[in-house]
């Protein structure tokens, strides 16, 4: 089979990816990251993958296990809107640098976020729609 009959037949129209970005650098700073991650990305658009990438790092992201920590005393948490993203998404891919064999600063605190919320479903199997709002 040929590359080009290949890529028609394993297409995945309508599924939709969300990368995360958690280099240490702010937009519009080069990252190591994002280029590798774009030729995932691409792989991904080849075969009809809606993607986007969020770049963790230009967004105020709090610290903590809470799925809004504005409730929990922070002043501002950009997560709970990420966190639909999330949610909107088929497939997730975290992407980072590894220091000394241990994920960035930026890449845990995503995952902690993510943690934070593993309780809180999609409407394919959830009782939560949103994070933070109680489906009826």
């Amino acid at each position: 089979m040929s590359s080009d009959r290949a890529g028609e037949a394993y297409r995945f129209d309508g599924l939709r990816a969300l990368y995360v970005n958690c280099t240490l650098k702010r937009s519009p700073e080069v990252s190591n990251t994002e280029e590798l991650l774009e030729r995932s990305r691409a792989l991904m658009d080849e075969r009809g993958v809606t993607t986007e990438v969020v770049r963790a790092v230009d967004h105020d992201i709090a610290t903590g296990v809470w799925p809004d920590m504005r409730e929990h005393g922070w002043e501002s948490d950009e997560w709970p809107v990420l966190y639909e993203r999330v949610m909107d998404a088929d497939i997730l891919v975290l992407c980072g640098p590894i220091w000394l064999g241990d994920n960035s600063s930026v890449m845990k605190r995503v995952i902690e976020r993510l943690y934070a919320c593993s309780s809180l479903l999609n409407e394919r199997g959830s009782t939560r729609t949103t994070a933070g709002s109680e489906a009826a």
